[in-house]
């Protein structure tokens, strides 16, 4: 097991953990975990600081750590991308641990990370160091398994072990895969009650230009010249009309919520968790967010009614009735 996990589960915590290595996903998803168990859900926004190192500086870093807890025994500080923090400034923080007081749990996120450095040392001395190393195929096969149990997602084995062949032990571009072929194959809506081979081989396989992601990102960039030429794709290879149009709509939904949470101020992960999605999707629909008003998100909605309508009931042709309604989507003048 985890030593994290360990912890989590008794409740007892160390008062620095440095969480590093290639596999990005789970050692992420971990140091959420441990942010979330240290602090109550109630208090968070008082008692739990979240900092880029790109975009920050020992002083500030070291003015959270050292600050008390608000109606609580514990705060949390998280240090995202470590290893992109000044080497002075690493420095400066190996020796603010030496007086960090008990009531704060630092957590400290790296891609990699230099064993001799002083604060390798530090955080040996007072904390955990935990290496998170890419896993080998069957160890990916395994936690994916897991993984769409505990999400109650019901997928055949021919599919799971079709990902991992195809997309390798990446557990980010794996988790990305599922989420992919759960919306692809419509589950939410009923349409399907579990994943298969064919609907994992329809959003992972093919050629490049042939993905329904591909034209749905093409709009929400607002790149009407790339949509129609993946629709065209689309079209060739008689992607479901009703599929498409509900991949937009909830696209269209991502944004539009995507958009209201960047108003109130909150992380890139905490807008992630927020939406549903793994963090690189959120910083995507965050991008396309900027790129619609809101009264345009908000008409985007009839636009997708209009063409729901026309789909099952004018006669024109599908691909008609979906060119029309990407173009509208794409086109700032129209929307």
């Amino acid at each position: 097991m985890d030593v994290i996990v360990s912890d989590i589960r008794r409740g007892q915590f160390k008062p620095v953990y440095l969480l590093y290595g290639e596999e990005s996903f789970l050692r992420d998803h971990r140091a959420r975990e441990l942010a979330e168990a240290v602090v109550d859900k109630e208090l968070e926004d008082f008692n739990c600081t979240e900092f880029r190192a790109s975009e920050t500086d020992a002083a500030t870093i070291g003015s959270a750590i050292m600050a008390a807890p608000v109606l609580s025994d514990k705060r949390a500080v998280v240090i995202w991308d470590f290893h992109e923090l000044s080497e002075e400034d690493r420095k400066i923080l190996a020796k603010a641990l030496e007086r960090m007081p008990d009531t704060t749990v630092l957590v400290i996120v790296a891609s990699t990370i230099d064993k001799r450095s002083a604060l390798f040392k530090a955080v040996s001395k007072r904390g955990r160091a935990v290496l998170y190393r890419r896993l080998y195929p069957n160890q990916a096969l395994r936690w994916l398994s897991e993984y769409i149990r505990s999400r109650r997602i019901f997928m055949d084995r021919a599919a799971l072990e079709y990902l991992v062949s195809v997309l390798g032990t990446d557990l980010a571009q794996l988790v990305a895969g599922v989420e992919r072929a759960y919306d692809y194959a419509g589950i939410a809506l009923g349409l399907e009650k579990r994943i298969t081979l064919e609907h994992v081989k329809s959003v992972v396989m093919g050629s490049p230009e042939y993905s329904v992601f591909d034209f749905v990102d093409a709009i929400g960039e607002r790149d009407a010249e790339k949509a129609m030429s993946s629709l065209r794709q689309l079209i060739v290879f008689q992607e479901a009309p009703l599929r498409i149009l509900y991949l937009i709509a909830r696209q269209m939904r991502l944004i539009l919520k995507a958009k209201a949470l960047k108003a109130g101020k909150m992380s890139q992960g905490e807008i992630a968790r927020a939406l549903g999605v793994q963090e690189f999707v959120a910083s995507k629909c965050l991008v396309q967010a900027d790129r619609f008003r809101l009264e345009e998100l908000e008409n985007a909605f009839s636009l997708l009614a209009e063409a729901d309508v026309s789909l099952k009931t004018s006669g024109a042709p599908d691909h008609v009735i979906l060119e029309r309604l990407a173009l509208h989507l794409c086109d700032r003048s129209c929307v």
